[in-house]
């Protein structure tokens, strides 16, 4: 079942902890942890990225970048220190967010 969330386990505890991504209808389907263990995900929902905030990850806030081109199709997302790469299957193209 869909929920439109992501959710991290904490096997010591026994316990999940759940963030609903944000807006209407959301639909993760890329999971990526980044060199700086930021994670990112793709919502075909909204047609965008969202990620923890960069700037202050402790707050758990998520940002979303939208993207230009819909539909885009982020399958996958490919990272390097301070950057992700999202090829976009549906346009051809890689959009890149620098941090």
């Amino acid at each position: 079942m869909e929920r439109g969330q992501v959710a991290l386990y904490d096997p010591s505890s026994d316990k999940w902890r759940e963030w609903e991504l944000p807006g209407t209808g959301p639909r993760a389907y890329e999971v990526f942890v980044d060199t700086d263990n930021l994670v990112w995900l793709s919502d075909f929902g909204k047609n965008s990225v969202v990620s923890f905030d960069p700037i202050d990850p402790k707050s758990e806030g998520l940002v979303v970048y939208d993207l230009p081109i819909s539909p885009s199709n982020i399958r996958q997302i490919l990272g390097r220190p301070g950057e992700v790469s999202l090829p976009e299957s549906a346009a051809d193209q890689i959009e890149v967010i620098s941090y």
